[in-house]
């Protein structure tokens, strides 16, 4: 599972039986491999800073921004990319007007020489927490992330014929609901799948399609998306020719 070979996972510049064996091996591990979330934001990162190819950009707006998850993901990354970019383009000024002659050593003893014993006890202090509290952060282990899980099977049924609904309760941490949505046994050959969240006031948005084997499809849905209700997952396969077809039946599900 090399770099290249999960950016050209992420961009769907993968043939087929690549693609196929690329996602046995993620759905083989435990839990969706970490690498390849980083890959992705250093992959996200190259995008925002135009250092990608032109046809991987191309490639990069068709096929991977397609969801309102990834959409928002490098919204934040190009928020974060520009707080970076204004901290260091203010830490070069600084450092043009800075006296030249004085080291940093000699600046920060004059600085000190020349505040009151209670401004200098103050600054002491305020130094240790910073310091403790720069080292915290680093060295602390990053939080884990939280994830609902359910399975749902498709229903010819609709809401008005009492179609059954499974129901799942979000913990207050969780930060996604992951769905399997298991195929039907006649389902149409796809090279991938799209697949649209529908509420109950009939509002529609996709959701991110995160794995397929021969059997399911995974889909991620965003747990700030969830509100209390019942919720329809309708699920389209996509050739490799790009047409689309609709797969017939819909799954529901119920939030409490």
């Amino acid at each position: 599972m090399t770099d290249e070979r999960i950016i050209a996972y992420l961009l769907e510049e993968l043939p087929e039986d690549d693609l196929e064996r690329f996602e046995d091996e993620c759905f083989a591990q435990e839990s969706w491999p970490t690498h390849i979330h980083l890959v992705e934001e250093d992959l996200i990162d190259a995008y925002l800073r135009n250092e990608l190819i032109p046809e991987r950009r191309q490639r990069f707006e068709r096929n991977y921004l397609t969801t309102e998850t990834r959409q928002d993901r490098v919204s934040m990354a190009a928020a974060l990319l520009r707080q970076i970019d204004e901290y260091n383009a203010a830490s070069k000024v600084t450092a043009v007007v800075q006296p030249p002659v004085l080291t940093l050593a000699e600046r920060f003893r004059a600085f000190w020489n020349s505040q009151a014993w209670g401004l200098r006890a103050a600054t002491g202090i305020a130094t240790v927490v910073v310091i403790a509290g720069a080292l915290w952060i680093s060295f602390r282990p990053p939080s884990p992330r939280t994830f609902a899980t359910l399975t749902l099977s498709i229903t010819s049924n609709n809401r008005a014929e009492g179609a059954q609904a499974d129901k799942v309760n979000l913990p207050p941490n969780a930060e996604a609901l992951n769905v399997s949505l298991t195929l039907p046994q006649q389902a149409p050959s796809a090279a991938r799948y799209r697949v649209e969240l529908e509420n109950d006031n009939g509002d529609r948005k996709s959701a991110e399609v995160t794995g397929k084997d021969a059997q399911s499809v995974l889909v991620m849905i965003p747990a700030a998306q969830l509100a209390r209700g019942q919720y329809a997952l309708k699920l389209f396969a996509i050739k490799t020719d790009g047409t689309e077809q609709r797969i017939n039946g819909t799954y529901f599900f119920i939030v409490e």
